[in-house]
C-alpha cells in the first residue's frame, strides 16, 4: 500500500489570484545622471554603543553624474530589495578612501 502512495504524483495546479497585464513604469530619479563609476562592495556603520561595525547592505555603489549642474553624488542600492542605504553628494576634492578594502 505505501508503495502506490510513494508512486504517485499529485499533478497540483493552482490559478493566480491576481493577473498582472499592466507594467507600471518606476522612476529612480536618476535618469538625468551619468554613471561613472561602479563597484560592488559592502557597506558598514560604526555603532559607538557596543563599540563595534554593523553591516547595513551589499550591492553595487556607482558614481553618478548630473548632466545639468555636473555634481557627482556616490549611491549604493541592496541586492535584492534595492533600497537605497548610501546617498552621499561629494566635492571634487573629495575622496572617498577611508576604511575601503580591496
Amino acid at each position: 500500500m505505501q508503495e502506490k502512495a510513494e508512486e504517485e504524483e499529485a499533478d497540483v495546479h493552482f490559478e493566480p489570484v491576481v493577473h498582472l497585464t499592466q507594467q507600471v513604469e518606476t522612476k529612480t530619479h536618476e535618469e538625468a545622471e551619468e554613471q561613472t563609476f561602479k563597484m560592488r562592495a559592502k557597506l558598514f556603520k560604526f555603532d559607538r554603543d557596543s563599540r563595534e561595525w554593523k553591516e547595513r547592505g551589499t550591492g553595487d555603489v556607482r558614481l553618478l553624474k548630473h548632466k545639468e549642474n555636473g555634481k557627482t553624488r556616490l549611491v549604493m542600492r541592496r541586492d535584492k530589495t534595492l533600497k537605497v542605504c548610501a546617498n552621499h553628494y561629494g566635492k571634487p576634492y573629495e575622496a572617498v578612501s577611508y576604511g575601503m578594502r580591496y
